[in-house]
């Protein structure tokens, strides 16, 4: 835990970009896929997908991010001491991504404005941000001459046209601003782990789109962010930040809980394993035992053959029960919010929801925020954060209105970008940065549009 009066460490702001393009989900795109419009707005729950226009990439979302963060927090270049950035929809295979922002930022605060600017990037699939979170937070802990971070989550989320994952994508940027004692959440510093080798979702060298093995992704989730649950609830309790009393959860002890969001209707599948999870230690178990029944493979005689099947309808069942329904309303419903409007965006899905709670006045002094992130491939990681008194008098981020701002694109315009074929935007930039244009050498070059 903290020493008396030792600076904290977390995040202190975030800005969110979204480009202005959004394909909907129901109508044309339901129709022409032969999908059912309820799999998509109910079933997976996404209704738009944001799309990014022929001028963006994650390298202008990123930098467009962080230009609306500076601007918002009052920020000036020589106050940032890092810079990470968590992507798995890179520029370059070997140029740092964040080199590209400062070259981009540059353009506006001046030539050389960033040069003292420490900058990675880190990919881990979708976990790839939270990471950088955790390794910056430890550098901001030691650092010793005021010195701010930035970490910035950016990525275009692309599947293959008319293939199952093709109405899970979407784009955005999220950028985080770390601070000692920060006004939005200040860290507790417990980090849990789960790691193991699997080969749920990749995208192999040269390959633009990703590889999806649905069922057995949404698996290794599951066990990926019970595990890290199961690490960071030991090192909590080690550390005295979390030890539950007799009858009582380490669930009990978070506000709000904010998973990693490919789809919104993870979440709740998330949620229901992680409380299932916990509560087996408590005597909530046994009220859920009495609602549904136990748990498969308790005092039954069912072979192994069978248990697959029984534990999946007895997943359907907790999730269906009034003790989850209540958990999940009152901890973590909200945080898919925006994501329902927006889509996948890998790295930054999870400060989506973050971004979500702090739109819809959620976020109260005093709140603990438990985080769950996933990475395919796959990894994840829970830790934890308290909300500052500060954070109920930052100004809204202004997302939702934004998002209606959007303008809705056909569903060949959508095709046309999606294949890289489009070669005029469909909104004219203006005060935005853009690709200019690739080189000979393959480089890119980036410009600010007044």
């Amino acid at each position: 835990m903290p020493q008396d009066n030792a600076p904290t460490v977390g995040i202190d702001d975030l800005a969110v970009y979204v480009p202005g393009l959004y394909l909907p989900l129901e109508g044309e795109f339901a129709r022409r896929r032969g999908i059912d419009p309820g799999k998509l707005i109910k079933g997976i729950g996404i209704e738009r997908m944001a799309v990014p226009d022929a001028h963006e990439d994650a390298a202008t979302m990123a930098a467009m991010s962080l230009l609306l963060l500076m601007r918002r927090s009052r920020l000036q270049p020589e106050q940032i001491g890092k810079i990470y950035v968590g992507t798995e929809s890179s520029a370059d295979e070997a140029k740092a991504m964040g080199t590209y922002v400062i070259g981009m930022l540059e353009q506006v605060y001046g030539q050389g404005s960033f040069q003292e600017c420490g900058t990675v990037e880190m990919k881990a699939a979708c976990i790839a941000t939270t990471l950088a979170l955790e390794c910056q937070s430890y550098w901001l802990a030691g650092e010793d001459e005021d010195k701010v971070g930035v970490v910035i989550a950016s990525d275009v989320a692309k599947y293959p046209l008319a293939s199952p994952g093709e109405y899970t994508q979407g784009a955005g940027s999220v950028s985080l601003l770390l601070k000692k004692n920060p006004r939005l959440l200040a860290l507790e510093q417990v980090y849990g782990h789960f790691t193991r080798d699997e080969n749920d979702f990749f995208r192999p060298m040269g390959c633009t789109t990703a590889v999806v093995n649905g069922k057995h992704s949404n698996q290794c989730y599951l066990d990926a962010v019970t595990g890290a649950f199961d690490s960071f609830s030991a090192r909590a309790a080690r550390k005295g930040i979390i030890v539950p009393a007799t009858g009582e959860c380490v669930t009990d002890y978070l506000d709000h809980i904010l998973f990693h969001i490919p789809y919104p209707r993870m979440v709740e599948y998330a949620s229901a394993a992680v409380f299932r999870h916990d509560w087996k230690s408590c005597p909530r178990s046994r009220r859920v035992e009495e609602e549904i029944g136990p748990e498969p493979g308790e005092g039954d005689d069912k072979d192994a053959a069978a248990l697959p099947a029984a534990e999946a309808d007895y997943a359907r069942r907790f999730a269906r029960s009034p003790q989850f329904l209540e958990a999940f309303a009152a901890k973590v419903r909200d945080t898919a919010t925006l994501s329902r409007q927006i889509g996948n965006i890998y790295t930054g899905s999870i400060y989506l929801g973050l971004a979500s709670l702090l739109e819809l006045d959620r976020l109260q002094a005093g709140q603990r925020l438990g985080f769950g992130a996933y990475g395919s491939g796959c990894s994840a990681l829970f830790f934890s954060g308290r909300v500052e008194p500060q954070a109920e008098d930052l100004p809204r981020l202004g997302l939702v209105e934004r998002l209606e701002e959007r303008k809705a694109i056909t569903l060949a315009d959508y095709e046309m970008l999606h294949e890289g074929k489009m070669e005029k935007s469909l909104i004219e930039p203006r005060q935005e940065f853009v690709l200019a244009g690739i080189d000979s050498q393959g480089y890119r070059h980036y410009k600010f549009v007044e």
